[in-house]
């Protein structure tokens, strides 16, 4: 075929073929829906083979403006955002999803906002009027097949070598159908460290229960073993961390400590009204006295004087723990940051991740896609998402897969009447 006449294209597009290296290529019309067209090429072989149509292997679908707000120049028809094949979403909605998945929004809201900036709204097939829908599958899909490609780039392969690990769970309860009761469905785990002296959420996991084998599992997920570890005083999760990090030094949380004891005190002071007014005289020392083994030996002193056999049992057992790591923390003036002794720094990482999750906790019944979830707000909660970065593994992934995911969407199915998170 003659090429004399022909508009040459200006985006330089490359005929996907090897053996055309080096042949013309011209436009040649476009295909889709119209506000979503994408661009047709076709290619005159310089090897003599007859020409043929193609098009790029992640397409671009027309601008709706003469020029791009943030280079700052005009494009033409043939340079707008690139898409996977046979997806109606270009690569940058898709981020712009992921990025608003992992700050807290829900599958419905992102879906919703992704239609309306893309211009996929749903039509009446009667009316031809637009529907607003609030199925939240878009996100949820998008989410199973790409939470994992941009997690790729920022996945932490080993725990920190140096400071801290602190870790805590968030348990999330749904009401029991049956008995109409709420009962703990799952939790995530959660694991912060330190880079280079500034706090970094490390790891986050669903699971279903807080087993040690469950803690173990968290905790081998990752190469190598931390120095420190800061964590309360639950069985499963002590027991685990030892047998994981046998060299690591386990420093049990002073806040879960002092709370546990608050809320022993506050039990027995229901349960037993003869220690009622010694426990009103104690309760009020407790903060003070896990400031220091001055006030901590006055405070034990006076409690065992109180004659309350429960409270003295746990200075006895626990309280013991309490007076060893004192020797261990050393001058307030002289720790470090990344040597706390308690896991709140934890706190101001986990709970937005609270927040968000706990209204749709009921919603959540599939482990893996969950954790895909988890994973982008991990890259949230260290300032890690970012729309352009993105787009970019997304695309680079795609190309590396002919212009497709590469994967089922909904491949993360569990078995018919078997929720992982439940």
């Amino acid at each position: 075929m003659s090429s004399q006449g022909k508009h040459w294209s200006k985006a330089r597009a490359v005929c996907p073929r090897p053996e055309h290296a080096g042949s013309r290529v011209r436009f040649d019309g476009q295909y889709g829906a119209e506000g979503h067209r994408r661009q047709y090429y076709r290619c005159a072989p310089a090897n003599g083979d007859r020409p043929h149509r193609f098009t790029e292997v992640l397409p671009r679908e027309e601008l709706w403006k003469d020029a791009c707000e943030l280079c700052e120049r005009d494009v033409g028809f043939h340079e707008g955002p690139r898409a996977a094949r046979k997806y109606q979403f270009v690569a940058r909605g898709i981020a712009e999803a992921l990025v608003a998945v992992g700050a807290g929004s829900t599958y419905r809201d992102a879906a919703g906002v992704a239609r309306e900036r893309a211009r996929r709204l749903r039509v009446d097939a009667e009316t031809g009027q637009l529907r607003f829908t609030r199925h939240g599958s878009l996100v949820m899909d998008w989410v199973e097949v790409f939470a994992p490609v941009v997690f790729e780039a920022y996945r932490p392969r080993g725990w920190p070598t140096s400071g801290s690990v602190l870790l805590d769970d968030l348990p999330f309860s749904v009401r029991d159908p049956d008995s109409g009761r709420f009962r703990i469905a799952f939790r995530v785990f959660a694991a912060m460290g330190y880079d280079a002296g500034r706090p970094k959420l490390w790891r986050l996991a669903a699971f279903t229960t807080k087993s040690e084998l469950d803690w173990e599992a968290f905790l081998g997920a990752l190469d190598g073993a931390p120095p420190r570890v800061v964590c309360d005083n639950d069985d499963g999760l002590t027991r685990a961390v030892r047998a994981r990090f046998p060299d690591a030094e386990l420093y049990l949380c002073e806040w879960h400590l002092r709370h546990a004891l608050e809320r022993l005190m506050g039990k027995l002071r229901r349960e037993q009204p003869q220690h009622r007014h010694a426990i009103d005289e104690l309760l009020p020392d407790v903060e003070a006295a896990f400031t220091g083994p001055a006030f901590w030996a006055a405070f034990l002193k006076r409690a065992h004087a109180a004659g309350i056999p429960r409270v003295s049992e746990w200075l006895n057992t626990t309280g013991r723990v309490v007076e060893e790591q004192f020797g261990r923390r050393g001058l307030r003036w002289e720790r470090p940051a990344d040597m706390p002794l308690s896991t709140s720094p934890l706190d101001a990482f986990i709970n937005p991740i609270r927040a968000s999750i706990k209204p749709r906790a009921y919603g959540l019944k599939n482990r893996e896609r969950t954790n895909r979830m988890l994973m982008l707000m991990l890259l949230h909660a260290n300032g890690q998402d970012d729309v352009h970065p993105y787009t970019h593994l997304i695309r680079a992934w795609l190309e590396g897969n002919s212009g497709r995911p590469g994967v089922d969407r909904r491949g993360i199915v569990d078995p018919k009447g078997s929720a992982s998170l439940r």
